[in-house]
């Protein structure tokens, strides 16, 4: 499916995640409301990270490698509810969420 069109969502919460030395997900709060997000996007600043979405937890060398400034969106419930990111280097990341429906 195509995902939703930003003008048609709304930001209901935004966020920031310290990704440090240890796999870090999302807020559950933020992703469990009624009705669901359709949209979060994820904004890295600071230092680069991995992350992975089938629920297995990510290292500093396992996962999808994301740079500061890089930006991930996530649309399909399962991957919001499975995210989770690390740090590969000394310096923890932050991560700036935003949840839209």
């Amino acid at each position: 499916p195509m995902p939703p069109v930003d003008a048609d969502l709304l930001t209901y919460a935004e966020e920031d995640v310290a990704v440090a030395a240890a796999s870090t997900s999302l807020t559950l709060a933020n992703i469990i409301t009624n009705p669901p997000p359709k949209k979060v996007d994820i904004f890295v600043e600071t230092a680069q990270i991995r992350y992975r979405t089938d629920g297995s937890a990510a290292s500093a060398t396992v996962g999808e490698v994301l740079n500061p400034y890089d930006r991930l969106t996530l649309v399909h419930p399962a991957d919001m509810w499975n995210f989770r990111a690390f740090r590969t280097g000394g310096t923890s990341a932050n991560l700036r969420v935003r949840y839209r429906r």
